[in-house]
């Protein structure tokens, strides 16, 4: 069979993405279409385009119910194209783009928020031949993606509201504007690289198994930027709303927030899986995965979770209707979440979210040429 297009992962649940939980979808990793993809069946490249919907209604593992947070994930979709070019006959290079959007609902202001990311992503793919009756590839790739800045008039708090809205509590007005403030500026980004080794072995009866190991590192920054948070007027800071200092209530509030300063998340991977053809036409995939993370300028705050291992199961079902068209469709599992998979995610806020497990559906296609 020819052709192959995997997304490693689908939709991320958007309730727990707004301040720098970025856009709320998971991100469709190049790296992983190589397990079916193999350069000798690749004459020159390839195109590929895949969509990605989420909705309440979709939500069938009742994962929202179990979020201990205020907002609740509404709808999202995503976009990711990518094409390869094959330089040499051992060489394959490729580029992804993604484009993603996700919006969140809650039952106090705001009550509902939109957030988008995009990101670019390149992949070297580098055939050096059989070691140990393994065909042997090494791998290497960096991508950068990007949360737009996520602006919310306004935000409720315990008992107090504040922005610009009506029925805000407090409200701060800009001098050189003269406009009201929003309660809360927001915006993320994460630099990648990888590197790592692919090695597959095919036996008679064209069952392929291989074995992957990767490292990765990521750059995360966040951005939060608010008048009510940076609030230093010790006679506004001495004043009581509903029984408690006006100080007091920011500083609850700030440690609801992830860190100021950037940190760096680095991960061992590896995963085995098998190819099974079915047929002329059809490919039964499936594959194991376990990763390691550790993290490094990552304040650790009282009371929130730490995680740091992850467990993987996925399969997926390929059909070849014509020519070098490919279509599949992917199930995958973790145990905890989307650790170890979306670095920008994991945060000081979201990281009691990791304690679940997660599973996602998706789809897509490519065409080699």
């Amino acid at each position: 069979m020819k052709g192959g297009w995997l997304v490693d992962r689908f939709l991320t649940f958007s309730g727990i993405l707004l301040f720098c939980l970025n856009a709320g979808l998971a991100r469709a990793e190049q790296a992983s279409r190589m397990t079916v993809l193999d350069l000798a069946e690749v004459e020159r490249g390839y195109i590929a385009l895949d969509y990605a919907y989420f909705s309440e209604s979709l939500d069938v593992f009742d994962f929202a119910s179990k979020l201990n947070s205020t907002f609740k994930p509404k709808d999202a979709a995503s976009v990711y194209g990518s094409v390869g070019y094959k330089p040499m006959d051992n060489l394959m290079m490729s580029y992804q783009r993604e484009y993603t959007r996700a919006a969140t609902s809650r039952d106090r202001e705001p009550f509902e928020v939109e957030s988008n990311v995009q990101g670019d992503a390149l992949l070297v793919r580098w055939q050096l031949g059989e070691r140990v009756g393994y065909g042997l590839q090494v791998l290497a790739g960096l991508a950068a993606r990007e949360q737009d800045s996520l602006r919310v008039e306004c935000y409720g708090f315990s008992e107090l509201t504040v922005g610009a809205c009506d029925g805000a509590d407090l409200t701060f007005i800009d001098q050189e504007t003269g406009q009201a403030e929003p309660a809360v500026v927001t915006a993320a980004e994460e630099d990648r690289w990888h590197v790592g080794l692919l090695l597959k072995k095919q036996y008679g009866n064209g069952i392929i198994l291989w074995h992957r190991l990767r490292f990765l590192h990521s750059d995360v920054d966040t951005d939060t930027q608010s008048a009510f948070l940076a609030l230093d007027d010790p006679f506004l800071l001495s004043v009581r709303f509903n029984g408690e200092l006006l100080g007091d209530t920011i500083t609850r509030l700030k440690s609801t927030f992830p860190q100021e300063a950037p940190w760096s998340e680095r991960t061992v991977r590896y995963d085995i899986g098998l190819n099974i053809p079915v047929g002329e036409r059809w490919l039964l995939t499936g594959e194991v995965g376990f990763l390691k993370v550790s993290r490094r300028d990552y304040e650790e705050f009282d009371g929130v979770p730490n995680y740091e291992s992850n467990a993987l199961l996925n399969a997926s079902i390929w059909y070849n209707p014509l020519g070098t068209l490919m279509l599949f469709g992917r199930a995958e599992l973790s145990q905890h979440y989307l650790l170890g998979l979306d670095p920008m995610i994991y945060n000081q806020r979201t990281a009691k979210f990791f304690e679940h497990p997660y599973a996602q559906i998706s789809a897509g296609v490519l065409y080699t040429f």
